[in-house]
């Protein structure tokens, strides 16, 4: 999958993290789009298909988790990235448990992120 057709959605309640996420990635060629809720990021989901999500698992309404299973319901082939500030054993493992493609701890670089999101994108093909 060409970067150009590769639809990545990066959600965090920290708005400087997700400019980061996706002045990042944009500057890759990814079509690439942020939400800072998880409601905003279930309401993209509705009306569009992403390849990827990028998703923070602490922010304020609904959790990483609850995020996750929504977009489960929405495209059950999506691949979804953990982003955690917070990564204690049990998130790590239940996060390992609902099937995230990958975890990214908090804080990380550009390259941690390039990396992960091309190493996750390489893996669905």
């Amino acid at each position: 999958m060409t970067p150009a057709k590769t639809k990545i959605l990066i959600v965090d309640d920290a708005g400087p993290v997700v400019v980061l996420c996706v002045n990042v990635l944009q500057a890759l060629g990814y079509a690439v789009k942020g939400a800072n809720r998880g409601e905003a990021a279930v309401e993209l989901m509705r009306r569009e298909p992403f390849d990827l999500m990028v998703l923070d698992y602490k922010m304020p309404g609904m959790t990483g988790f609850e995020v996750f299973q929504q977009a489960r319901a929405l495209h059950p082939g999506m691949a979804v990235v953990l982003v955690t500030g917070h990564g204690t054993p049990e998130i790590i493992n239940e996060a390992n448990r609902m099937g995230f493609s990958a975890i990214l701890l908090k804080p990380f670089t550009s390259d941690e992120l390039r990396g992960t999101v091309e190493k996750v994108l390489a893996e669905r093909t």
